[in-house]
């Protein structure tokens, strides 16, 4: 490995070249004060793009989570020493072929519940793959948890889209194509991704989305109080919980008693409308169910999936079913859906919420199950059709299996599975998904 320095518009940056894939870890597009919007990064001389990342404060920040199944699944043998974490967490890492010239770029939205999650995890943190497709692949950073959810403000999805206009902007001085950009998130990932189509604010900017294990499901409620008064009362219940007196006094208080706090409250009093984005008017201006209805979401191709053994997978295989059929008769551009059913070697659950992963980023040698000739033959199929969707908007070509997409009298997935069938029905994956989901359990 040597290192290698490139000139960009923000100033020069290091980084690090190897068998002809050049990695860039860490690159910070924006920085924020607590609980506002993001704002630009400040050009700087030299950067040095081959230390750890920066990541949100989280669990594992003050935690120590070893044991826990994605722990020793993600990044076993790994301490908190391991990892940096901060308020302003706004950096990517950026991976490409040492020779990159307008290549279209993949941006990747880890998930994490809103609550945790790093861009550097082991299955596609620092993922080459997609460089060897003449694709440049980023990992792309946000705020969680507090930080990203105070009181509806959005901030995490807020860092997304600021991300994503950077990448656009300057993406073009590492070798991609500013005019070719995807976007891809698993599990809250694919949330945030289905969330940052509920309006135009990306419009001219992402080609495609592809969304693993998650949709957009922005939770109404009924009951005397409205949604905003609801909120109310837990966020009073953090910054008590905290010792604030005043808004003022929250807003100033260490992160680590912030945390903490709303930590406490989110597992004892919390609902999934205090522990995900909500409707704020602009980048989830209202109701999705409406937005969906009326057809005003942004308007690309889409890959929605699911593993068989997620959680509550029949619930994301008709988000995905539903997306497709509403998108065929909108005649807006289609959705081809996946489910993934492969049981993984080494055992110890089967096809678990993100356990496609491994497959979809090929980082398969940073993990310590196994995995033999036919993983590495499903990583390739799965690896291809991905690099056909950014290249053209759809998977299929390059001698691949055909892959239809959705729509009224099309409601297939695509199957990738231990056995021989291409595509799996709406029966057969409602039969599969409960067995697996209730006679297996998976971690979640």
């Amino acid at each position: 490995m040597s290192k290698i320095t490139i000139d960009t518009d923000l100033g020069k940056v290091i980084g690090t070249e190897e068998n002809g894939i050049r990695m860039f870890r860490g690159i910070p597009y924006a920085i924020t004060e607590r609980f506002e919007l993001p704002k630009p990064y400040p050009a700087w001389d030299v950067f040095d793009a081959t230390q750890t990342e920066v990541d949100c404060i989280q669990y594992r920040t003050y935690h120590d989570e070893a044991g826990q199944f994605y722990h020793e699944e993600f990044r076993a043998g790994k301490t908190r020493d391991d990892w940096k974490f901060a308020e302003s967490p706004m950096t990517m890492n950026i991976i490409s072929r040492a020779d990159a010239d307008r290549d279209p770029v993949l941006v990747f939205i880890h998930g994490g519940s809103f609550e945790n999650g790093c861009i550097g995890e082991d299955p596609y943190g620092t993922s080459t793959e997609y460089a060897k497709h003449n694709i440049l692949y980023i990992s792309l950073g946000y705020r969680l948890n507090i930080f990203g959810l105070y009181k509806s403000g959005n901030y995490g999805l807020h860092d997304m889209v600021f991300g994503i206009k950077w990448i656009k902007e300057h993406i073009a001085d590492y070798g991609g194509d500013p005019n070719k950009i995807t976007i891809m998130g698993q599990s809250a990932g694919a949330m945030s991704v289905m969330d940052l189509m509920y309006t135009q604010t990306l419009k001219g900017v992402i080609k495609g989305a592809i969304m693993m294990s998650g949709g957009g499901a922005v939770p109404d409620m009924a009951g005397p109080l409205t949604p905003e008064e609801s909120d109310e009362i837990f966020w009073s219940k953090v910054r008590d919980k905290a010792g604030a007196k005043s808004e003022e006094e929250f807003k100033a208080m260490p992160a680590q008693t912030i945390h903490e706090a709303w930590l406490e409250c989110a597992r004892s009093i919390g609902t999934v409308r205090t522990q995900q984005p909500g409707i704020d008017g602009t980048i989830i201006p209202k109701m999705p169910s409406k937005i969906m209805r009326e057809g005003s979401y942004l308007d690309v191709p889409v890959i929605a999936g699911v593993t068989s053994q997620d959680f509550m997978p029949y619930i994301i295989y008709d988000i995905a079913e539903g997306m497709g059929i509403i998108r065929a008769f909108h005649r807006h551009f289609p959705v081809w859906g996946y489910m993934f059913d492969k049981e993984l070697p080494g055992k110890k659950y089967k096809a678990f919420h993100a356990a496609d992963l491994w497959y979809m980023f090929g980082n398969m040698d940073k993990s310590w199950r196994p995995f033999g000739e036919e993983d590495f033959k499903l990583r390739d199929e799965m690896v291809q059709y991905v690099t056909n969707f950014v290249y053209y908007g759809n998977p299929n070509g390059g001698g691949l299996p055909f892959w239809p997409s959705l729509g009224v009298g099309r409601r297939k997935f695509r199957y990738f599975g231990d056995d021989d069938r291409r595509l799996i029905g709406p029966v057969r994956s409602r039969n599969k998904e409960w067995k697996t989901f209730l006679r297996d359990k998976g971690p979640m």
